[in-house]
């Protein structure tokens, strides 16, 4: 299992379906190692045009499989599990009311 993110200093996309609660959803995440943030470009769906720049941590979970997490402005807490091998995205948001948002998708790293 390896120990270095592989989205470090690099440019993962992210896109979602029509199933969770903003329709379907295409955000950049750029992970920067130099000082522990992720910034997050929206690029298509109902908040095109968001971005903002936060802290962020990464766990490995297994091979090419990673639990990252972050804090958006909002107190919308954002954990995703990323699986760079198979391209599958699983996210659960929590809301600043507390509620549990499960939304499925895709993740690739950017040439």
């Amino acid at each position: 299992m390896t120990s270095t993110y592989p989205a470090l200093d690099r440019t993962a996309i992210i896109e979602f379906d029509d199933d969770g609660p903003l329709g379907p959803f295409t955000a950049e995440l750029r992970f920067d190692a130099a000082d522990g943030t992720v910034t997050f470009l929206v690029t298509h769906g109902s908040l095109s045009g968001r971005t903002e720049t936060i802290p962020f941590t990464a766990q490995p979970v297994s091979d090419d499989v990673w639990l990252v997490s972050w804090q958006e402005e909002g107190d919308l807490t954002v954990l995703q599990v990323q699986d760079f091998a198979t391209g599958v995205l699983r996210t659960a948001n929590v809301t600043s009311t507390h509620d549990l948002v499960h939304v499925n998708g895709s993740i690739r790293l950017a040439a």
